[in-house]
């Protein structure tokens, strides 16, 4: 089935769309539960390397926890507009609508055994499958969303004990490999400034990937 010029046009649109990180959002909104259903759908259904399961989804719409979870989000590196000195600052994307958490997960007995048998019980190789399942499912939640009119901000500076214990899990058998906020954008302010101190963060073009037809 063919999509239409039309079709091309507005998914085309969202993809640019999506690499635009959002900073701030319009917390007096409240995101229908539909549309977050869907999106936790895509993240659980989008492929993964023999549909094997690599990773756990937590999602948090409780605004209490979402900041206590921001709290331990202080390692983003930015230049002070007013000293013009690098400091660290916290990750205001955490602070969307919605917050998505892939964690670790238990490796089932299908992996294991296929593991054992034909990747050596590398450990390598797991790290490799589970760090593309998990950006797979970014991908597809940040697309949708983005087609759907929401803001994504991919979230990577994290304490992840403290995030593990915020989450009532255990640090020491759980780890944090990525965290996205997704939301009603800020109607108000340019998508680049900081929801809480109103800083102007920095952008990038996105740079060109080479691309060969044979």
């Amino acid at each position: 089935m063919f999509l239409t010029d039309d079709a091309n046009t507005h998914i085309k649109k969202a993809v640019i769309r999506s690499q635009h990180v959002q900073r701030n959002w319009d917390l007096e909104k409240e995101m229908p539960q539909d549309d977050v259903d869907l999106l936790v759908h895509a993240a659980t259904n989008c492929p993964s390397k023999q549909n094997f399961r690599f990773y756990d989804l937590h999602v948090i719409q409780d605004r209490d926890t979402i900041e206590r979870i921001y709290s331990h989000t202080k390692g983003l590196g930015i230049t002070n507009p007013e000293t013009g000195k690098a400091e660290f600052t916290t990750n205001s994307q955490v602070l969307a609508h919605t917050l998505f958490v892939f964690t670790d997960t238990v490796r089932s007995e299908r992996y294991v055994q296929k593991w054992k048998e034909d990747d050596f019980a590398m450990d390598f190789n797991w790290k490799r499958d589970q760090d593309m399942a998990v950006g797979i499912a970014a991908g597809y939640i940040n697309v949708i969303a983005s087609q759907l009119g929401y803001g994504t901000g991919c979230c990577a500076c994290f304490e992840s004990d403290k995030v593990v214990e915020e989450l009532g899990l255990s640090s020491s058998e759980t780890h944090v490999i990525l965290m996205m906020g997704v939301g009603i954008k800020g109607s108000d302010k340019n998508r680049r400034i900081h929801q809480e101190t109103g800083v102007m963060m920095p952008t990038h073009t996105k740079e060109p990937i080479n691309v060969t037809y044979i």
